[in-house]
């Protein structure tokens, strides 16, 4: 029998519900499917009424915000954090009306530090991003879970701990599985030039804005569309970069907000290449993986990026050492898009992209959790 099957699954998240979907939040709905699984934002709500609420998303799944979480969790003694969160746990329990849970899966890297507080039997600590801010609390948190699991081995190596760590890449949404309606090609592709996309929140630190100013320079015979949050959204940003308005003001790109995945899946096809253009030499830990590499992979099309430690060896980007090169290398795959863009290249691209589904991923973790 499935380990992920008629369980009852707690999900810790930092990131609120919405528009932008990342992989806790498409962990949850794959999950749900065959679960009882309820999305806790880990942020406090002061202006919600009740203590704990609840929110139906489907059947199987409902997202429950919460008034107060533990204060000074990033500077208080442990022993006062944990005493907080008990009591906190103990009122989110009550409330969903739950005598115990199966699972407890935290994408949480400083609020509730004790996994065991929760009396879960499986406790999975499943860190996707690199903080360093949350640096001194990544071992506790492992300590307490009783397996760990990151998207990139550069973070798991980070984390001192003896329990058990593993390596599950990102997953691709199932909605880019269907690529089958047929539709129009969206009025900021241009038919009578190469078109590159990019997809991602541009409220990043991590974008290297010089690089991607000069890259957009240097193929100013090239369409460029920036596809995601430009302002606040729930995956964060409230920090404008003026290099952003830089980008903006340029005569070849478009930008166009956030699209739904839909919207994203019926978009993405028309596209010649992909493009990512973040600081690896700055960051290098923090974008050793992006989410968004497996959304371009389901399209067949090259991708042109920086260099992403956990693709190092993979035959599937172009990827540049040095961000200088960016505009070159683009320019060189553009010009020779025939042989990067061959049919069983796209091919190759496109069935790793879809052994790399959601539901790939929840069976290889089973498979290290069976082990």
């Amino acid at each position: 029998l499935s380990i992920f099957t008629k369980k009852t699954i707690l999900i810790l998240s930092p990131e609120d519900w919405g528009e932008n979907l990342l992989s806790k939040h498409l962990y949850a709905k794959e999950l749900s499917k065959s679960n009882k699984v309820y999305f806790i934002h880990t942020a406090a709500h002061p202006l919600q009424k009740e203590s704990v609420s609840i929110t139906t998303l489907n059947e199987n799944l409902n997202l429950v915000h919460l008034k107060k979480i533990a204060r000074g969790v990033t500077k208080l003694p442990s022993i006062l954090v944990d005493f907080q969160s008990h009591y906190i746990i103990k009122k989110v329990l009550r409330k969903l009306n739950l005598a115990s849970i199966d699972i407890v899966w935290s994408f949480d890297q400083s609020k509730f530090q004790n996994l065991n507080q929760f009396n879960a039997s499986l406790r999975i600590f499943h860190p996707v991003d690199y903080i360093e801010k949350a640096l001194p609390f990544l071992s506790r948190i492992a300590n307490s879970a009783t397996h760990v699991i990151s998207v990139s081995q550069a973070i798991l190596d980070k984390i001192d701990s003896k329990t058990r760590k593993h390596f599950i890449n990102h997953g691709l949404d199932e909605i880019f599985l269907n690529k089958n309606e047929y539709i129009s090609s969206p009025m900021f592709i241009k038919n009578n030039q190469a078109n590159v996309g990019y997809v991602g929140n541009l409220q990043m630190k991590l974008i290297d804005w010089d690089n991607l100013i000069k890259t957009v320079k240097l193929n100013s015979d090239v369409n460029f569309v920036f596809i995601g949050p430009d302002q606040p959204s729930n995956i964060g940003g409230s920090k404008p970069f003026n290099q952003l308005e830089i980008v903006k003001s340029l005569p070849n790109t478009h930008f166009t907000g956030s699209l739904s995945k839909r919207e994203l899946k019926n978009t993405l096809s028309f596209f010649d290449a992909f493009f990512i253009c973040y600081n690896h030499k700055k960051f290098p830990i923090q974008v050793s993986n992006s989410h968004k590499i497996l959304e371009y992979l389901s399209f067949g099309k090259v991708i042109v990026s920086n260099k992403i430690s956990t693709y190092d060896k993979s035959p599937f980007i172009e990827m540049v050492n040095n961000n200088e090169e960016l505009g070159k290398k683009l320019k060189e795959v553009l010009i020779n898009s025939n042989k990067f863009n061959a049919i069983e290249k796209q091919q190759q691209r496109i069935a790793f992209a879809m052994n790399n589904t959601y539901a790939k991923q929840i069976e290889r973790i089973e498979n290290f959790l069976k082990q």
